[in-house]
């Protein structure tokens, strides 16, 4: 039986601690390793835009192949888009929305199985998916209350 190891990446800023909040313009990202439920490896990469997740998930084929995200197995960020998320699993990557702020927070309770996914519909740029409030506002018409 081998041990069981995995990458995890997470989007943060610059200093590595905070999550970004837009998984697809994220410079960097902080990669744990895991095995059998503990960090085994820790670095911080940096990508070039042309890397950024975005761009890699615009192209007519995505293939990690080379970047630093290659065995990455779940990326955890602040913010990603239901499409995003459909994609990066069409090439064998977990990704998820959370709602923690700091890399090694989140990676803690992953490990407690206390991570919580969102819903990236419900929370990804609020103005485009509220479909269900009043669409009236702005059309008053005289006299009415």
């Amino acid at each position: 039986m081998s041990e069981r190891k995995i990458k995890v990446a997470v989007t943060t800023g610059k200093s590595g601690d905070r999550i970004a909040g837009h998984a697809g313009h994220a410079l960097f990202f902080k990669i744990y390793e895991i095995t059998e439920d503990k960090i085994t490896g820790l670095e911080t990469v940096q990508v070039g835009k042309e890397q950024t997740l975005h761009n890699m998930l615009h192209r007519p084929v995505i293939d990690f192949t080379g970047h630093p995200l290659q065995d990455v197995e779940i990326i955890l960020s602040g913010s990603i888009g239901p499409g995003a998320i459909q994609k990066l699993f069409s090439v064998g990557k977990r990704a998820y929305m959370i709602a923690e702020k700091h890399a090694d927070e989140a990676i803690d309770k992953l490990l407690q199985g206390r991570l919580q996914a969102l819903d990236p519909r419900e929370h990804h740029h609020h103005h485009h998916h509220d479909h269900d409030h009043d669409h009236h506002h702005g059309h008053y018409h005289e006299g009415e209350e």
